[in-house]
């Protein structure tokens, strides 16, 4: 099962230490606001993509708890996904990309056939 680990204000000792470390872990993280419905949304997407069967953890950052965090990897606006892994990093920042990030595997779209 993934992980979904909730940073806030008392985590900022955590939350500096995987940004050091960013050339050496592999982790996810999620920036959202509180009071953005996208966000909201999203962070119900991620929610369900928590219990599915994996070893990912992905720390939400709220814009609330810890903003100065946005800074780290140059994040304007929430919602927003960042993947580190062993130092490359991938920003997702359209809706529909985090969407896809935090689709289940279980969930492909139906294919349909088309009537001839």
């Amino acid at each position: 099962m993934r992980t979904l680990k909730v940073l806030t204000h008392k985590d900022e000792r955590l939350a500096t230490k995987l940004i050091r470390e960013k050339k050496s872990s592999d982790y996810i993280l999620f920036y959202h606001s509180e009071w953005d419905r996208w966000s909201l949304q999203a962070l119900a997407r991620a929610q369900a993509w928590a219990e599915e069967e994996g070893d990912e953890v992905c720390y939400v950052i709220s814009s609330w708890e810890l903003p100065h965090m946005f800074s780290a990897f140059g994040i304007t606006s929430a919602p927003c996904v960042v993947e580190v892994s062993q130092g490359d990093v991938k920003v997702f920042l359209e809706y529909p990309k985090i969407y896809d990030f935090f689709t289940l595997t279980d969930q492909a779209p139906e294919t349909q056939e088309l009537p001839q």
